[in-house]
């Protein structure tokens, strides 16, 4: 596994660059992430040591980066905490926490797939109605169902503040 941190794709998200109310100001935090299989996981929980694999994998990570794109990030770390697809199978009830629904080779994806659209996913033809979560866009997932709940969340925020809403 050591191997596999070393040199797999992370995938790096810094939310607070579009939104700076999601950090304290003068801070930022970062979501970074690598694909992990779930059987390879599991086997890890049921030895017995989850908990320290996790911290393990934690601290791995942020020595990557430290030791690459950005240097010194060790000593900046203020708090860390890792889910793995354990968590997103306990938290979602997603098969085997899987991220993402439906499967790339279908002939026919029953969402918006393009990401210009995005913001369309939450409309349905039932007025006053908007839908949010996984299977609203595609690819669907735990990050998709994060943002479109957003998008709604701020229409009905709008909606109700020009007293439309009651």
């Amino acid at each position: 596994m050591s191997e596999y941190l070393e040199y797999t794709t992370y995938e790096i998200a810094i939310p607070s660059l579009r939104n700076e109310e999601l950090a304290p100001k003068g801070k930022t935090g970062l979501i970074v992430s690598v694909l992990m299989d779930y059987n390879y996981i599991s086997n890890i929980e049921s030895l017995g040591f989850y908990e320290e694999f996790k911290h393990f994998a934690e601290d791995k990570m942020i020595t990557v980066l430290d030791n690459s794109i950005y240097g010194s990030i060790k000593e900046k770390v203020i708090h860390q905490f890792s889910s793995t697809p354990l968590t997103i199978e306990r938290l979602s009830g997603n098969l085997e926490g899987g991220i993402t629904g439906w499967a790339f080779t279908n002939d026919v994806i029953p969402a918006i797939t393009k990401m210009t659209k995005i913001k369309k996913t939450s409309y349905i033809p039932i007025p006053d109605i908007l839908q949010a979560g996984q299977w609203t866009f595609s690819p669907s997932g735990l990050p998709i169902s994060v943002l479109t709940g957003k998008i709604p969340a701020d229409k009905a925020v709008r909606t109700l503040k020009k007293g439309k809403g009651k």
